[in-house]
């Protein structure tokens, strides 16, 4: 009885009428889709473009032989101490760090200079501050070498083939009084572009 239930109802339901007529189709299998070698290379090289990394930096670094500022430079003389070129045209949300330095040597000197750091791209005529004014100065007759520094970041700046950013010094407030030199002047930038929205 046992067996008699259990082949019945596993049995399909066909009318008697229709039984030898009946042909049962089974399901065909799915065939793999096999690719050749250029098809997975190119799939490859899809993948690869289309998923562009969260995070890219770029260092870039500009020195140049440095100044002399003869005794006597008039006052609001301004001289270009560093420079470099930047595109950024490939970078959508990024930030630009900043790292200048310089050693100052003076013989006899006296002097008010101001340091700042300006941009000026292909849609801009004048120059625009990045950073702060930072000033070095000596009220009495100074024969020294000082290490000058300082840090900027620039994260207002969109998307150009040529962004340009340069260190001036500015003579401030009386003409200088002996020699100075401004040697080995480097400006550092560092471009992080983060995806993820983070910076």
């Amino acid at each position: 009885m046992y067996n008699r239930l259990f082949s019945m109802s596993c049995r399909p339901i066909f009318s008697y009428r229709n039984t030898p007529n009946r042909n049962m189709q089974l399901p065909q299998p799915i065939q793999p889709k096999i690719l050749n070698h250029s098809q997975c290379i190119q799939n490859v090289q899809e993948c690869s473009c289309d998923s562009s990394p969260s995070n890219r930096a770029l260092i870039k670094c500009s020195a140049m032989g440095g100044i002399i500022l003869p005794e006597h430079t008039e006052k609001n003389a301004t001289y270009n101490v560093a420079s470099l070129n930047i595109d950024t045209d490939s970078y959508r949300n990024f930030l630009i760090h900043f790292n200048f330095s310089c050693n100052i040597l003076t013989t006899s000197a006296r002097m008010h200079l101001r340091f700042q750091l300006f941009k000026q791209g292909n849609d801009l005529t004048a120059l625009t501050p990045v950073s702060s004014s930072l000033v070095y100065s000596r009220n009495d007759d100074s024969r020294e070498t000082n290490t000058f520094s300082f840090i900027a970041y620039d994260q207002d700046s969109m998307s150009c083939r040529c962004l340009n950013y340069s260190v001036y010094v500015e003579i401030m407030g009386f003409d200088t009084i002996g020699t100075i030199m401004i040697t080995n002047p480097i400006l550092i930038a560092s471009i992080i572009e983060n995806n993820s929205g983070i910076v």
